[in-house]
């Protein structure tokens, strides 16, 4: 059975209207961008770790044979 990867979100707000994304996904560190609002922030973070869990279930399936 696949163990799932450990994912944590670090929003820091660094303005008026200014948020730094940042995620921690399998022990890597990726850096995500600025966003205007938490809101958009959050939803960012949730749709790249999505990403990242699809990218690393594809990796563990085995090559398709012709």
């Amino acid at each position: 059975m696949a163990r799932a990867a450990e994912a944590t979100i670090d929003i820091r707000e660094v303005g008026p209207q200014k948020f730094e994304l940042a995620v921690i996904f399998d022990g890597q560190r990726f850096e995500c961008g600025n966003y205007l609002n938490r809101a958009a922030a959050q939803q960012a973070a949730r749709l790249f770790i999505a990403r990242k869990e699809g990218e690393q279930a594809g990796r563990k399936k085995s090559p398709r044979r012709k």
